[in-house]
């Protein structure tokens, strides 16, 4: 009798791995819904022949860094040699990685060496820089300044091909110059892009961006600011995957396949020794 059961077993392990192989098939076999979609600008794209890109100069902001080289007009630079920190040339030159600036504090100042504090939080550079014309005129005759970021970066999180901080040296940020330095894996979404941005008043302002629809190129959140934060959510395909992996049907199923051949090898090594 036992013979017959085993024989009966192993006659049918053919159709027993074969139900196992396809259910395995199946865990991996794509979906309909987790297609990757590589369109940009598709939606609205006759807009782009209207676009006019007018990026305005970057504001600063508490605890930005900042590289400000002073010169003077005349030939005697001795003077300007105590407001230029460790970091920058006297030729206004653009600022270098590992710089040491004048960080802008929590109350939006500066603190330069004889002048003291001055509000730079909520001025362009241009708008700064006229400032201190006019505080370092007693002490430098014709001053000339040249004002950099060090950190102006943006920092990118989610599907994306180099996550954390980038960092732009020409202080112009947009949402394509973060995307395309980046890049987005195929299980990132690409019509659902989060942007944080925290406000000078500390208020914390979020929007959606849509990477196939042209319009972004008139939206006011197509330029980035310093230390914006951009989040490309997983699409379909990641969470079907994610799904997949965490179901125990299928995490276990290496474990069922190999339990029935086991079974279905024990059936066979017996039936030969009976015979």
């Amino acid at each position: 009798m036992i013979n017959r059961l085993i024989t009966t077993i192993c006659r049918q392990r053919s159709t027993v791995f074969l139900l196992f192989l396809t259910l395995a098939m199946a865990a991996c076999r794509p979906s309909k819904e987790a297609v990757v979609d590589y369109r940009f600008f598709e939606k609205n794209i006759d807009s782009l022949n209207k676009v006019v890109l007018n990026l305005k100069e970057p504001v600063i902001q508490k605890n930005d860094q900042l590289v400000i080289n002073v010169s003077s007009a005349s030939l005697d630079q001795s003077q300007t040699q105590v407001f230029n920190l460790l970091g920058g040339s006297t030729g206004g030159g653009a600022a270098q990685a590992g710089a040491i600036g004048y960080l802008v504090d929590y109350d939006g100042n500066i603190t330069l060496p004889v002048i003291g504090k001055v509000q730079a939080a909520g001025l362009t550079k241009s708008q700064l820089i006229q400032q201190l014309e006019q505080k370092l005129g007693p002490y430098v005759k014709d001053p000339v300044l040249n004002i950099r970021f060090i950190n102006f970066r943006v920092m990118m999180m989610g599907e994306v091909g180099g996550p954390g901080w980038l960092s732009f040296p020409n202080e112009r940020a947009t949402i394509v110059d973060a995307i395309g330095q980046a890049g987005i894996t195929e299980q990132g979404m690409r019509t659902n892009i989060l942007l944080i941005r925290q406000q000078p008043n500390g208020q914390v302002e979020t929007h959606r961006i849509d990477l196939n629809d042209a319009l972004i190129f008139q939206s006011p959140y197509y330029q980035l600011q310093q230390n914006d934060i951009l989040y490309v959510l997983p699409n379909d395909s990641k969470l079907i995957q994610y799904q997949r992996n965490n179901s125990p049907f299928f995490r276990d199923l290496p474990v069922y396949l190999g339990l029935v051949t086991s079974i279905m090898a024990f059936g066979t090594l017996i039936i030969s020794l009976t015979k």
